[in-house]
């Protein structure tokens, strides 16, 4: 027995996904609650996480260190860049995890 593919696998079936909703549904939600379950704040932490960490970053590098950000705002500076990262190490550590 061969399995062969239906077609290239760069392309995108939309009509597969929305066959399996309920299953990626499934998935996400349990994804979800797993991530969650033992958590006091819950999905909160997602936004105090960054606001706390560009807090730090505000009062490190604006006000001690003195750094400029080139007339941008300090805070919103540090939360782009909090957040930029957050995402980009989520990516490489979630992709990292699928191979273990």
């Amino acid at each position: 027995m061969v399995i062969k593919p239906k077609g290239h696998w760069l392309e995108l079936r939309l009509d597969e996904l929305w066959q399996y909703r309920d299953l990626i549904m499934l998935f996400v939600r349990r994804d979800f609650v797993a991530a969650y379950k033992q958590t006091i704040l819950g999905p909160l932490w997602h936004l105090i996480q960054p606001l706390f960490t560009a807090l730090t970053f505000t009062f490190i590098f604006g006000n001690v260190a003195g750094l400029s950000t080139d007339g941008l705002p300090k805070f919103l500076f540090y939360m782009a860049g909090t957040v930029a990262w957050g995402y980009f190490a989520k990516c490489v550590t979630s992709t990292s995890e699928t191979f273990v």
